[in-house]
C-alpha cells in the first residue's frame, strides 16, 4: 500500500496504477475521481474495479471512460443496458463486445445504425443463432460475411 500513497504524479504514472490488477480497491476509488479522463478510463478498464465505481464511471462525461466501463466484464447488466443506448457508437460497441451483455441487449444492438456495433455483436460468443441469421442478411458486407462464417462454424460437427 505504501507505493500507492503518493498519487500526485503525472497522468501516465496514475494511469499505470489505475490499470494494474493488483491496485487496491481504495486506490482505484481515489483514481476514479481523478481530473484526467485517461486515468479514469484506466480504472474503468481494471478487472478488479468495484461495481459501485463502475456504476459511477458509466456516467462520466468522456466517452472513452464509458467505453472501458462497457467492455469491463464486471460491469452490472443494468449498466450495460443503459450504455447500449449511449450516443457514442464506440461505447455501444464496447457493450456489444462484453461477454456478459444480456442476449436481449445483443438483439437490440444487432439493429444498431453503426456497422461496427453490429459487427461486434457477431463477434460476441453469447449472440444467439437467430440474431446471427438476421445479421447474415445485413446491408453491410463485412457484417454479413462475419455472421455467415460464424453460423457455418456453429453448424460444423
Amino acid at each position: 500500500m505504501e507505493k500507492f500513497r503518493n498519487l500526485s504524479g503525472d497522468w501516465k504514472e496514475k494511469w499505470k496504477v489505475a490499470e494494474n490488477p493488483n491496485t487496491p480497491k481504495e486506490v482505484l476509488e481515489r483514481l476514479a475521481e481523478d481530473k484526467d479522463g485517461l486515468v479514469r478510463a484506466g480504472v474503468a478498464k481494471n478487472p478488479n474495479t468495484p461495481k459501485e465505481v463502475l456504476e459511477k464511471l458509466a456516467e462520466d462525461r468522456y466517452w472513452i471512460v464509458k467505453r472501458e466501463v462497457a467492455k469491463n466484464p464486471n460491469t452490472p447488466k443494468e449498466i450495460l443496458e443503459k450504455l447500449a443506448e449511449d450516443e457514442n457508437w464506440d461505447v455501444r460497441a464496447g457493450v456489444a463486445k462484453n461477454p456478459n451483455t444480456p442476449k436481449e441487449v445483443l438483439e437490440k444492438l444487432a439493429e444498431d445504425e453503426d456497422r461496427i456495433v453490429r459487427w461486434k455483436v457477431v463477434e460476441n460468443s453469447n449472440t444467439p443463432k437467430v440474431v446471427l441469421e438476421k445479421l447474415a442478411e445485413d446491408k453491410d458486407v463485412v457484417v454479413r460475411n462475419a455472421a455467415t462464417e460464424k453460423i457455418e462454424r456453429f453448424l460444423r460437427p
